[in-house]
């Protein structure tokens, strides 16, 4: 069967390469990739994993083409393009259109396949886009809450947890003593940490005797980067140009010396966790306790949004209770939950390993559709 993929992301992000090269390699085995992926470039392409018996298509109009082509004259599968979405009009209105496409396959025995998303705050717009999904065959979300919003489907880790070091590495090759970093990643759009801020993240650094570290997830991240990294004496790893591998590399080499990570990225989580590092998932007030909790409720409510992602998603992954309050003012209860985060370095490094099963059993999913 072919298999019809978008893989746009953002053209500065790792973890928008990440997520998907991991579904594509879930994708690959089940047929021929056709895949469209626009203007975007080989700094972008090249952390994709694309192979030569991928098909490119750059052009949408063609691409377009030729899904309606095939979706009208043989099996064939679509594969929406993993990651988030915002209920709106304007992604209700493309889900729709999809529709009787979909419904064309379906006829010819093909399938479609949602796999491995989140949504922001749900709306009304939610149920032109549950008729659209109704006619997939797989349907995941990377959090409980977005499940609950939607009303269908089934919950699996992110993506990204797919990628990284092996299990090994991660249950039998820890050692305090290969990871004296205290790494920092921030959002570029969010708020600006203060002077408590900083005295919280120097002060717990030293109390652990740890070296901070402060990477840029994003190529936008990166003055923020470079500009916590004096504040807190330490050394930032930016960009070195809009090469997504090179990146990447650099900042799985940092993880993989770092003790605990300070985030409010979900995808630095998500690749530290990868690589061993353990996460200190940064929460706006008042969503820390349920997002440790794992309730649904906020989200149907329309809260899916925010910091919360962070927690969330990695709760989909049985990794709970690694969120602390955003603005750090109050340190001993920082340094408590970092001391609960190390202490259960173990389990949680194996709810990883865990996630990745679960991902090959989707995975396994998706390619029994292809027999």
């Amino acid at each position: 069967m072919k298999i019809f993929a978008s893989v746009l992301g953002q053209v500065d992000n790792v973890g928008d390469t990440v997520l998907r090269r991991a579904f594509l390699e879930a994708l690959r085995p089940a047929g021929e990739l056709q895949l469209f992926v626009g203007e975007r470039d080989d700094s972008y392409l090249g952390a994709l994993g694309l192979t030569d018996a991928d098909t490119v298509f750059r052009s949408s109009a063609s691409w377009r083409r030729e899904v309606s082509r095939t979706s009208l004259r043989e099996a064939s599968v679509y594969a929406f393009n993993a990651g988030e979405i915002e209920v709106r009009r304007s992604y209700a209105g493309q889900y729709l259109r999809l529709a009787p496409l979909l419904l064309a396959s379906r006829l010819r025995g093909g399938h479609a396949v949602h796999a491995g998303f989140g949504i922001r705050r749900p709306s009304w717009w939610r149920v032109p886009i549950g008729v659209t999904l109704h006619m997939c065959d797989i349907v995941s979300w990377r959090d409980h809450e977005s499940r609950a919003a939607m009303g269908l489907g089934r919950v699996a880790p992110d993506w990204a947890f797919a990628v990284g070091s092996p299990d090994a590495h991660l249950t039998t090759g820890w050692s305090d003593a290969d990871r004296g970093l205290l790494a920092v990643s921030m959002r570029y759009n969010g708020p600006r940490p203060d002077a408590t801020w900083t005295r919280s993240v120097r002060r717990l650094a030293d109390q652990h005797g740890l070296e901070i570290v402060t990477v840029a997830q994003i190529l936008r991240d990166g003055p923020l980067a470079a500009e916590l990294a004096a504040e807190l004496g330490g050394t930032a790893v930016v960009w070195k140009g809009p090469d997504h591998a090179g990146q990447e590399a650099r900042l799985r080499e940092t993880y993989r010396h770092t003790r605990l990570l300070v985030t409010n990225r979900l995808h630095a989580a998500v690749m530290g966790l990868t690589e061993g590092a353990l996460p200190l998932a940064l929460t706006q007030a008042g969503s820390v306790q349920g997002s440790v909790q794992g309730t649904v409720a906020s989200s149907v409510q329309g809260t899916v949004a925010g910091s919360g992602k962070v927690p969330r998603s990695l709760a989909a992954a049985g990794i709970l209770g690694v969120s602390v309050d955003a603005g750090l003012a109050d340190f001993p209860a920082l340094a408590r939950t970092a001391r609960d985060v190390l202490s259960r370095r173990e389990p949680i490094l194996q709810h990883v390993v865990d996630a990745r099963a679960d991902l090959r059993t989707l995975g396994e999913d998706i390619r029994r559709l292809a027999v």
